[in-house]
C-alpha cells in the first residue's frame, strides 16, 4: 500500500462522493469549511500496491491544543475498502506534524480494530438512522410508525407550508436553533459556527435550509447536507408555539419526497442510540430523538465507533489522567 497527498478537488471528490453513503465529513469542502477556521488539512488516498486506483481515503484536521500541540481527526473516516490490514498500514505510514494522536472513525461496521487504537466515546455519532430512499413513497409510508403517519396527515390538516430557505433566512434558523436549544437544554453550536457551515458548504452547493411555516410563523427548520448519494438531516430547529400542528413531521417528510425525487438513496438522520442501553455510546436523553428517526421506518446502523491512534504516548497518558482526550 501506498499513501499520497491529495491536492486536487476534483480527484478527491470525484472518489469521496462516489462511494456508497458518502459522508460529507470527508468531503472536500467540509475540510474547507475547517480551514477556515484555522484548521490544517490532511487529504491522503490509500493505493493498493499494484495500482492507481485508491483503496480508501482520509481527511484529517487539525484539533490544535495549547502547550501539547494537539491531535488530528477524521470525521467520519477513513472511508471505503476498511479493514484490519489497511487500518495497520495507516498506524505505520500516517506521520503527522504536531499530534499527540489521531482520532479515527473508519466507516464499518465490521472491521477488526487493531489493538493499538484505542477506544474513545464518540466524536460524531457512531450509530445512525438511515432510511432508503429507493423505496416507493407507498413503501416508506407503511414502514413508518403508524404515529409518525398520523402526524404528518395533522400537519397537512392544518395547512402547514414548507418552503427551501435561502440565504435570507439563516438568521431566523439560528434564532429558532438557540430558542430549541434552551428549552429542551442541550449544547449546541455556536450561532458563528452554524453560519459558517451554511456560508462555506452552501457555496459549495452542498447545505440548504428547509422550513416549516404555519399561518406565516416559522415553526421548524432543518440544516442538511447534500453529498454523493447521501442527504444528511444535520441541525433541527422547532418553535415552542403551535407544537399541536407537527411541523417537524411535514418538514422532514417533504425533505425526504425531495430528495427521493431527485435522485439520492439515503436519507441520514445523523445520529441516535444503539440499540442496548448499555452501549458505549448510549445516551439516556436521546432517547426522545431516537424515537423520533427511528418511527419513520429507518434501519439503525451502527459503526465501530471512535478510536485513537497514539504517536506522543507520554502526553497521551498524562492528558487521559486529568480527562482531557
Amino acid at each position: 500500500m501506498n499513501l499520497v497527498e491529495i491536492t486536487s478537488q476534483k480527484e478527491w471528490d470525484a472518489f469521496v462522493s462516489a462511494l456508497p453513503y458518502a459522508q460529507f465529513t470527508q468531503s472536500w469542502a467540509w475540510g474547507e469549511l475547517q480551514a477556515s477556521l484555522n484548521r490544517e488539512v490532511k487529504r491522503y488516498f490509500i493505493v493498493g500496491a499494484h495500482g492507481n486506483e485508491p483503496d480508501a481515503a482520509i481527511q484529517l484536521i487539525h484539533q490544535p491544543r495549547a502547550i501539547v500541540g494537539g491531535y488530528w481527526l477524521a470525521p467520519r473516516g477513513p472511508v471505503g475498502q476498511i479493514d484490519a490490514k489497511l487500518l495497520g498500514f495507516l498506524e505505520k505510514e500516517l506521520v503527522l506534524p504536531n499530534g499527540v494522536f489521531v482520532r479515527v472513525e473508519p466507516l464499518t461496521s465490521s472491521a477488526k480494530i487493531p489493538s493499538s487504537y484505542i477506544p474513545h466515546r464518540f466524536y460524531n455519532p457512531s450509530t445512525t438512522a438511515l432510511l432508503d430512499l429507493t423505496k416507493s413513497e407507498e413503501e416508506l409510508l407503511a414502514a413508518m410508525h403508524s404515529k409518525t403517519r398520523y402526524n404528518i396527515r395533522v400537519a397537512e390538516k392544518h395547512g402547514v407550508t414548507v418552503r427551501e430557505g435561502t440565504a435570507e433566512d439563516l438568521e431566523a434558523f439560528i434564532h429558532l436553533s438557540h430558542e430549541t436549544s434552551e428549552r429542551d437544554q442541550f449544547l449546541h453550536q455556536s450561532e458563528s459556527y452554524l453560519r459558517k457551515t451554511f456560508q462555506v458548504m452552501s457555496a459549495q452547493g452542498y447545505a440548504r435550509l428547509r422550513l416549516a411555516e404555519y399561518r406565516g410563523k416559522l415553526l421548524a427548520a432543518n440544516m442538511e447536507i447534500v453529498y454523493g448519494d447521501t442527504l444528511t438531516y444535520l441541525h433541527g430547529a422547532s418553535s415552542s408555539e403551535s407544537r399541536n400542528v407537527m411541523a417537524p413531521f411535514i418538514l422532514h417528510w417533504d425533505a425526504i419526497r425531495c430528495a427521493k425525487a431527485e435522485g439520492f438513496k439515503t436519507y441520514d438522520f445523523w445520529g441516535c442510540n444503539p440499540a442496548s442501553e448499555s452501549a458505549v455510546d448510549f445516551r439516556p436523553r436521546w432517547e426522545g430523538i431516537s424515537r423520533f428517526k427511528m418511527g419513520w421506518g429507518s434501519e439503525r446502523v451502527s459503526f465501530v465507533g471512535t478510536f485513537d491512534l497514539v504517536k506522543k504516548s507520554a502526553i497521551y497518558k498524562v492528558l487521559s489522567l486529568f480527562g482531557r482526550v
